[in-house]
C-alpha cells in the first residue's frame, strides 16, 4: 500500500473527517443503525395502588428505533392521551392510539382543560391546574415542553376513572388562585383568568384507523402489485402474483430467513405444496447479503419449484404497479415466518402468522 492510500484511510478514520461523518450518518439514517444500542421504548401504566405495570411488549411502542421526540395529545379527541413519536432511523414516525379505556365504559371518565391568561403570557404557561376527586388531588403544570426536542399542546387531560365529577382549581402564573368547583366528567373546559364561570370548547372527534398487522403495511383485502425485489446475486427481479395465479392456484408469499428456526422448519411443507401443484410458493428472504449463500443452500436442498426473492440493497427503483420493501413491510417490527395467501387478483385473502403446519 502506498503512502498516499495509507494517509487517505487514516483521514477517513478520524472522527471529525467528512468521510467518517458521512459514513456514520448513512449507517444511522439510511441503514437503520442505532445511536442507543437498539434500546426498546417502554410503556408503564399505573395500577392505581402506587405501582406500575410494564405494558411495553403489548403496547406496540417497543420499537428498537431511536425515538428522539414525543408529543402526548388526544389526537382522536376521545378523552385520553395518544402519543406521536419521531424516530431517527429513516425519519420514521409512529402514532400510537390509546385504547386502554373506552369512552362510555367503566373507568373512562376525564376532564380536559385549556387556559387563557389575562395578565402576562396569554397561554398561561407555568400555570398549575389541580383536579380533586374521591381519590385525592392530581396537579399538572402547563409547560408546552416536555422531554427531548418535544412540545406539548396547550391542553391538559385529567382522568376521572369512575367519578362523575372533579373539582378544578388553577394557580395562575401571576399568583392568582381560582376555584372553579365541581365539573362533570367529559367536560372540555376553557378557563379564563379572572372569570368565575368556566367556558367550553368544541369536541372535534377524529378517527384513527386500526393498526395493521405488526410489521405489515398491508392487510386482508388489499391488492398486492408486482413484487420488485432482487435475486440471489443482487440483480433486480420482479414477480407478478396475478400472472402466477392465472391457473387458478393461490400464491403463498412467505417471508422467511435462513437464521429463523421456524422458517427453516416449514420449508419441507412449502416444498410439498409447491411440488404437488397446490400453490405457487414465493419465498421472500429477510437475509442480509452475507447470509444469502446459506439461504440458497437451504432452498436447493428442498429441490422444489420455489420462486426466490431477496431484499434489494438500498432503494429499489419501481415501475408502474410494482411494490417493494417500503410499500409492504416495516422490517424493524416484522415477525417471521409470516405468509400472505394471495388470490388470482393478487388480493390478500389470509395472513398466516408463525410456522405453517400440516392441517
Amino acid at each position: 500500500m502506498d503512502t498516499e492510500s495509507e494517509e487517505s484511510i487514516a483521514a477517513a478514520e478520524q472522527p471529525n473527517a467528512d468521510s467518517y461523518l458521512n459514513f456514520h450518518s448513512s449507517q444511522m439514517f439510511t441503514d437503520g443503525f442505532s445511536f442507543s444500542g437498539f434500546e426498546r421504548n417502554k410503556v408503564f401504566v399505573g395500577r392505581g395502588d402506587g405501582s406500575f405495570a410494564d405494558l411495553s411488549d403489548v403496547s406496540g411502542a417497543d420499537t428498537p428505533n431511536d425515538s428522539r421526540g414525543a408529543v402526548w395529545a388526544d389526537f382522536d379527541d376521545d378523552g385520553d392521551a395518544d402519543v406521536f413519536v419521531h424516530n431517527l432511523q429513516r425519519e420514521r414516525h409512529d402514532l400510537y392510539r390509546n385504547d386502554i379505556a373506552v369512552p362510555g365504559e367503566k373507568g373512562a371518565g376525564f376532564l380536559k382543560v385549556r387556559l387563557r391568561a389575562t395578565s402576562g403570557q396569554y397561554e398561561a404557561i407555568g400555570a398549575t391546574v389541580t383536579v380533586t376527586g374521591p381519590w385525592g388531588s392530581t396537579s399538572q403544570v402547563l409547560s408546552r415542553g416536555g422531554g427531548f426536542n418535544s412540545c406539548q399542546p396547550p391542553e391538559l387531560i385529567f382522568g376521572l376513572g369512575q367519578a362523575a365529577t372533579g373539582s378544578v382549581s388553577v394557580l395562575w402564573p401571576g399568583g392568582l388562585r381560582q376555584e372553579f368547583g365541581a365539573q362533570d366528567s367529559g367536560a372540555r373546559l376553557m378557563l379564563v383568568e379572572g372569570q368565575a364561570e368556566p367556558g367550553s370548547f368544541e369536541r372535534i372527534p377524529r378517527t384513527l384507523r386500526d393498526p395493521q398487522p405488526p410489521g405489515l403495511k398491508v392487510d386482508v383485502g388489499d391488492l398486492i402489485g408486482k413484487l420488485a425485489f432482487a435475486d440471489a446475486t443482487g440483480a433486480d427481479k420482479s414477480i407478478d402474483p396475478v400472472a402466477l395465479a392465472s391457473d387458478g392456484k393461490p400464491v403463498l408469499l412467505n417471508l422467511w430467513a435462513s437464521y429463523c428456526p421456524g422458517c427453516v422448519a416449514e420449508l419441507p411443507l412449502l416444498a410439498k405444496k409447491a411440488k404437488a401443484g397446490e400453490a405457487h410458493v414465493v419465498l421472500l428472504s429477510m437475509d442480509s447479503p452475507g447470509q444469502i449463500p446459506a439461504a440458497e443452500g437451504l432452498l436447493d436442498r428442498q429441490d422444489a419449484p420455489f420462486h426466490r426473492l431477496y431484499l434489494p440493497e438500498g432503494t429499489r427503483t419501481t415501475g408502474p404497479g410494482e411494490v417493494t420493501t417500503e410499500d409492504l413491510f416495516d422490517l424493524a417490527r416484522l415477525p417471521i415466518p409470516t405468509t400472505l395467501v394471495l388470490d388470482q387478483e393478487g388480493r390478500v385473502g389470509t395472513i398466516i402468522r408463525g410456522q405453517i403446519r400440516e392441517e
